[in-house]
């Protein structure tokens, strides 16, 4: 008997290990005569015990009265049964080495009088941190309406995936698009959504976050970039697919087109879609900049129509301002800003009687399907959906209640006292100009009442009343404020039609004047500002050698107004000293606001139509000049915004001194 309990004790001692079937007996207590049998349990601390992948050792307390046996199947981990430590008290001590893949097994106690206990033993797989994104496309074959295979380039730095797309998307959602793409990754997250490569469509509209998941969790983000001014959300955007060449200024070509504004300003308001509205009309415009490879475009409405969210007017004609000699593509941007600060009436310093009408200006993409010529390769091209750059869509120059304002003036009206005079519409025109002023022969259009529709009596009031208003400027009492210049010209509008064409330096400037005149008032009013694409040092021209652009005023450093007259209405009206005087308050007052609209254009828009420039000058090399007036650019679009804000300043200073002479 004492042989038997020595060796039993022996064997509660030493740890038994087993990787195969296998009973190990828990050692037993003799019994004592007369001793009570307690009621059998058998307990364990935990009913699973989970490896990482570099293996270990885990333990199981296990709280029996009866005697253990331990059994499992795996081989894969080696259990350890202890001695007892206390009373009924036992460890199971379980050891792993180091897995990879990850694996599975169990370990069954069972005692007697007890139900069996079984406790599961995993080795949990050895997850990759990999978390690369190898490659994006968008497949043809996925994407139907794509032209072709769209590559996109990685940009390390910035881990970025970009590309550029200048092709119509013949497709009802045009920015939803399957990509294609390579990973080391175990998913692929757009948007907290998991994506699949080849099968799900998402949104190019704007620039994505596309996060790869590894396996043990780690994530790494890229940014995915598709500039295609289709689909892209900076600027509204037209398709023009005319029926024929457009070769005209004066004939205008049907034209199905499709507009829409999906910006984030966008109202929703002034879309058009030929298929349901029908074609509209379009013909080329401007003077020497229909000329130039990238054509400027006049487009007209079957209806008075607002087009995307142009809700100041209702009209049939809009202008669509190709911008081919300004590099930057803001200098008209600018100017009109400029001339909406000055020309305000809200801020009640004009004459009530003044219209204060500035176009608006709202850049736009265009596409074009069909003949058009490019000037630059001197031939006819067939566009089929091509991206034709940014344009600035403008009001027409015209009369009308969203525009200039003036009074309705009809032939039918004929020489009736009370309506002859006023509205009128008046330009200096070198081109198209047909009627002269008396004194000093400036040409110039009347641009309303149109020749069409206008009684010869409102043509012959309107001739004498500039004709006496010239012999006015010209009279040795001109300065006079009440019988000289003053009574026939509007001072007000005239300082800030001064200000504005002197701060934008443009050559052209006085060359092109509009002016109108209000019915029962007996004066001519300056404006609207139109035209200021030559202006921050952008014409090579130089008029007069003796008056240098970057050291004189435009008054005479600029051609003068048509045909070039000298001592043009503009050199008179500077010689009387209370207007330089009048117009240098202006300055003061205003210098300081005009100075940070600059800033803050130049600041704005080229981040937020970053995409659509890109493309433009993709499309239209950026240092390039075809039209022989235009000076060269900076060498870089950056470098060409800088030139204008430092000219600007350059510009001010100048005029500091200049208006106070």
């Amino acid at each position: 008997m004492k042989l038997t309990r020595l060796i039993t004790l022996f064997l509660g001692a030493v740890f038994l290990c087993t990787s195969c079937v296998k009973e190990q007996p828990k050692p037993e207590e003799p019994e004592e005569p007369g001793q009570e049998v307690e009621e059998a349990f058998l307990e364990v601390s935990s009913l699973t015990l989970e490896f990482a992948p570099e293996g270990g050792s885990l333990t199981v307390d296990v709280s029996c009265n009866r005697k253990v046996a331990v059994k499992t199947e795996a081989d894969w981990f080696k259990v350890l049964f202890s001695s007892k430590e206390e009373k009924n008290e036992y460890k199971i001590i379980v050891s792993a080495e180091a897995y990879r893949l990850g694996r599975e097994g169990q370990i069954t106690l069972s005692a007697p009088e007890c139900e069996s206990v079984t406790v599961s033993v995993t080795q949990t797989k050895k997850l990759k941190a990999t978390c690369s994104l190898k490659s994006f496309s968008l497949k043809k074959s996925s994407n139907p309406a794509l032209r072709e295979d769209i590559e996109f380039k990685f940009d390390e730095k910035n881990a970025t995936f970009s590309a550029m797309y200048l092709k119509w998307i013949d497709s009802q959602e045009p920015q939803m698009l399957i990509p294609t793409f390579e990973t080391d990754g175990e998913q692929v997250l757009v948007g907290g959504e998991a994506v699949a490569s080849g099968r799900k469509a998402v949104s190019f509209a704007e620039d994505f976050t596309v996060t790869v998941v590894a396996e043990n969790g780690d994530t790494r983000e890229y940014t995915v970039s598709l500039n295609c001014p289709q689909i892209n959300t900076e600027l509204p955007v037209l398709h023009l697919r005319p029926s024929q060449q457009i070769t005209s200024k004066e004939t205008y070509v049907s034209t199905s087109i499709t507009l829409y504004d999906k910006t984030a300003s966008s109202t929703g308001t002034g879309w058009w879609d030929s298929s349901e509205k029908g074609n509209v009309e379009v013909r080329g415009r401007g003077n020497s900049t229909w000329g130039l490879p990238k054509k400027p475009f006049r487009i007209k409405f079957p209806e008075k129509f607002s087009p995307i969210g142009l809700n100041h007017d209702k009209a049939k004609s809009w202008t669509l301002l190709a911008q081919d000699m300004d590099k930057s593509l803001m200098r008209n941007d600018i100017a009109y800003a400029y001339s909406r600060l000055l020309y305000n009436k809200d801020e009640n310093w004009h004459d009530p009687s003044a219209v204060l009408f500035t176009s608006c200006l709202k850049f736009i993409n265009i596409y074009f399907t069909g003949p058009y010529y490019d000037s630059s390769k001197n031939k006819t091209i067939q566009m089929d959906g091509d991206y034709l750059g940014v344009y600035q869509m403008c009001d027409q120059i015209e009369r009308s209640s969203g525009r200039i304002a003036v009074e309705k003036l009809e032939a039918a009206d004929g020489s009736n006292a009370e309506k002859i005079t006023g509205g009128y519409v008046i330009e200096t025109d070198l081109h198209e100009g047909n009627h002269y002023s008396a004194t000093k022969g400036i040409k110039m259009t009347y641009k309303y009442p149109k020749d069409d529709d206008c009684d010869p009596a409102q043509y012959d009031y309107i001739t004498d009343f500039i004709n006496k208003a010239e012999a006015a400027l010209y009279s040795s009492n001109y300065t006079d404020p009440s019988n000289g210049w003053r009574k026939y010209f509007d001072e007000k509008t005239l300082a800030d039609f001064i200000i504005i064409k002197e701060l934008v330096g443009d050559l052209d400037g006085y060359t092109s004047t509009y002016m109108y005149k209000r019915r029962g008032v007996d004066k001519l009013f300056f404006g609207p500002i139109w035209d200021c694409d030559k202006g921050w040092n952008n014409d090579k021209r130089v008029p007069h050698n003796e008056y240098q652009p970057l050291s004189s005023l435009m008054i005479k450093a600029g051609f003068w107004m048509p045909p070039y007259v000298s001592n043009d209405w503009f050199w008179r009206f500077w010689s009387d000293a209370s207007l330089r005087r009048f117009v240098n308050d202006r300055w003061k007052s205003k210098r300081a606001e005009l100075l940070a609209l600059t800033d803050r254009i130049l600041d704005e828009n080229p981040t937020r139509m970053a995409k659509a420039i890109e493309a433009n000058f993709t499309v239209w090399p950026f240092y390039y000049q075809y039209s022989s007036e235009a000076n060269m650019p900076a060498s870089t679009f950056e470098g060409e915004i800088a030139r204008i804000r430092e000219l600007t300043v350059q510009r001010a200073q100048l005029l500091d001194r200049l208006f106070a002479e």
